[in-house]
């Protein structure tokens, strides 16, 4: 399995619509992504410009796939300049889960 966080920080005046982005984006992963496992997205309660979504691939391959995604194109295009700066990926091993 593929984990991946991402945070970013959009511009306060585009909070809800960088939330609408998000929902609609998450949606069209839900129902065309087998291969996509898990995929959360937070909006931190002290800041709420800040989000972070934590990303859970079943191979490499799914990882790859999900990226040339034409939805995916297209939430960069939408969100990215909504960012207060570039969204930060990490890749990550996991240690331990319940």
């Amino acid at each position: 399995m593929e984990h991946v966080f991402v945070s970013f920080k959009v511009k306060k005046e585009f909070i809800e619509d960088a939330k609408k982005i998000i929902g609609e984006f998450v949606r069209q992963i839900k129902e065309n992504e087998t291969g996509t496992l898990s995929y959360k997205c937070f909006q931190e309660k002290a800041d709420e410009s800040s989000f972070i979504h934590v990303i859970t691939f079943k191979s490499e391959k799914a990882e790859e796939q999900h990226r040339h995604t034409e939805y995916v194109k297209k939430f960069v295009a939408n969100l990215y300049p909504m960012c207060q700066s570039t969204p930060v990926f990490s890749e990550l091993n996991l240690i331990c889960s319940n």
